[in-house]
């Protein structure tokens, strides 16, 4: 603010009252003028309220901006998993909703909103436990199929050649060229098989 303005002679314990009547009780610039009128005894205009509001509008947004990556830093840093503080989230949005119906059921929109994102949460936990059955599903029939092929495998590899004598490397090298049709020495660095290989 400028050292001329209005509101530069307020006290901080005033500019905080100001503000609470602005942001807390949104009462408007006319009533908001009144009261700074009748209580702090200052005279002052709607447009210089209007400047104070959006010069601090912008300033707490800032604030609560930082405030936010401040707290999500602490909660970065907590020895805590990100299942235990969804399930504590839920839980505080169900004893809202619990609260908000006993006690103000007349506010349907906000229990619609916290009942919204109860079923939500619910809907993505059904999500989750379907993806890590058909995850235990897929794995599950991967082991039986290769169960399976193992004993051909063993087999074919003995007939072949293969023997415990071998590197790690000639032996991927063989079991590439049995299952593929060719060894590793036609890869390049990045895995993919060189264009200048002759196929």
């Amino acid at each position: 603010m400028r050292e001329d303005s209005t509101w530069s002679l307020l006290t901080p314990e005033q500019r905080e009252t100001l503000e609470g009547w602005l942001f807390e009780e949104n009462l408007g610039y006319a009533k908001t003028l009144e009261r700074v009128q009748k209580e702090f005894g200052v005279t002052a205009t709607m447009a210089s309220l209007g400047r104070f509001y959006r010069r601090r509008a912008r300033e707490r947004q800032v604030e609560e901006l930082l405030e936010e990556a401040a707290a999500a830093d602490e909660l970065n840093d907590l020895p805590v998993s990100v299942a235990s503080m969804r399930q504590a989230a839920v839980k505080l949005v169900g004893k809202a909703a619990l609260k908000l119906a006993s006690e103000k059921p007349e506010e349907l929109d906000q229990l619609v909103s916290f009942t919204k994102l109860l079923l939500a949460s619910e809907d993505n936990d059904l999500r989750r436990s379907r993806l890590k059955l058909a995850q235990q599903y897929f794995d599950y029939e991967a082991i039986t199929a290769s169960q399976k092929e193992l004993p051909h495998l063993r087999a074919y590899l003995k007939v072949s050649g293969f023997d415990d004598s071998l590197t790690t490397e000639e032996k991927l090298g063989r079991i590439q060229k049995i299952l593929y049709g060719w060894d590793g020495s036609k890869l390049s660095p990045d895995g993919q098989e060189n264009a200048n290989n002759g196929n």
